[in-house]
């Protein structure tokens, strides 16, 4: 008899229907009701504005799942994982499971049509390019840029504990959003100087990840992006930025990398690789999300080599990132000027 059977299947649609009903908590702000202690449906009800049989059968399902708990008389309490869908705890991926819930969500339902025509789903879906929405659609901008960033600069400590940035004098952060990842690298590297460069929207004007990890007089924050003539460096990190984008913008931004860059310098490029063969990982499924969200696209080794050899680079080595242990690929990818 075949081990494989129409239950894989059957799992995988069940799991649809799962993230629907954990971002719909998180966007009723549940766990946040329920921080203090558990209560009951009505009481609930009343402070999540909804209507409480069809609270109660959420939160019941959500309870078997193990997001939540049902006790006697219909009261319900957190588990830790609802902890996550806090809006006040500190490793929170509320933010993040908004906006994975509803624009990403729904622009995987336009993948046919996507497939079909090689547009991008999310301007079949919405109208516009996903960049456009998040300036205009505000409370959707704000959950995009907290959900991609790190809560605090210590969570990026693997990064420069993993990686040598000895001997960089000074690193400009490209698109590195608060700055919570070059003030770890700093904090690691007490002589070293950086400059973080990103949009006006995404900079945190309070210097918060700077000033705790006690590296505010060593940075320069500049306005600008990863198209714009960017300030001389030692060395360029860029993270999870050239995902985003397609091989042409890609190549854009390297260049202006390569033209600002000073002699014995280097490019390092934290990003996925998509393993060879059919091993399972994560970052096959992030490349199809790049792709129907903005057109961007995870890439092979091969693939990173050619881009970096586009741009005046030479690949030096990929060095494996203790990222996101669930199997998303994430490595330092390093390159240093060609020989012209």
């Amino acid at each position: 008899m075949s081990e494989v059977s129409s239950v894989r299947v059957r799992e995988t649609m069940y799991a649809g229907w799962l993230s629907a009903a954990v971002y719909s908590a998180a966007r009723l702000r549940v766990a946040d009701h329920l921080a203090d202690g558990a209560r009951g449906i009505d009481e609930l009800a009343e402070l999540t504005r909804t209507h409480p049989e069809s609270l109660y059968r959420l939160m019941r399902a959500l309870a078997g799942a193990g997001y939540f708990r049902e006790e006697e008389n219909r009261r319900f309490g957190t588990t830790p994982l609802a902890d996550y869908l806090r809006s006040d705890t500190e490793d929170s991926v509320k933010d993040l499971v908004l906006f994975y819930g509803r624009e990403v969500y729904r622009a995987y339902g336009a993948l046919p049509e996507a497939v079909r025509t090689g547009d991008r789903a999310f301007d079949i879906e919405y109208g516009m390019p996903l960049w456009d929405y998040l300036n205009t659609v505000e409370d959707t901008g704000n959950a995009f840029r907290k959900g991609m960033g790190a809560a605090t600069w210590t969570e990026q400590l693997p990064l420069p504990q993993t990686y040598p940035f000895d001997g960089i004098g000074t690193l400009v952060d490209v698109g590195g959003g608060t700055g919570s990842m070059l003030a770890a690298v700093l904090h690691e590297h007490p002589d070293m100087k950086g400059v973080l460069v990103e949009i006006s929207a995404g900079i945190d004007r309070t210097m918060r990840h700077f000033k705790e990890a006690g590296v505010e007089d060593r940075v320069e924050v500049r306005e600008g992006s990863a198209f714009d003539e960017l300030p001389e460096g030692d060395a360029y990190l860029i993270s999870c930025v050239l995902h985003a984008m397609d091989d042409e913008q890609s190549v854009r931004a390297l260049r202006r990398m390569r033209d600002s860059i000073r002699p014995g310098g280097r490019v390092v490029i934290l990003e996925r690789i998509v393993p060879a063969g059919n091993e399972p990982g994560l970052a096959r499924m992030l490349d199809l999300t790049m792709m129907l969200m903005n057109g961007g696209k995870e890439r092979t080794e091969l693939e990173w080599r050619t881009l970096l050899s586009a741009s005046g680079f030479r690949f030096t080595r990929a060095v494996a990132m203790p990222y996101f242990s669930g199997g998303a690929e994430l490595y330092a990818i390093e390159g240093v000027p060609a020989e012209d």
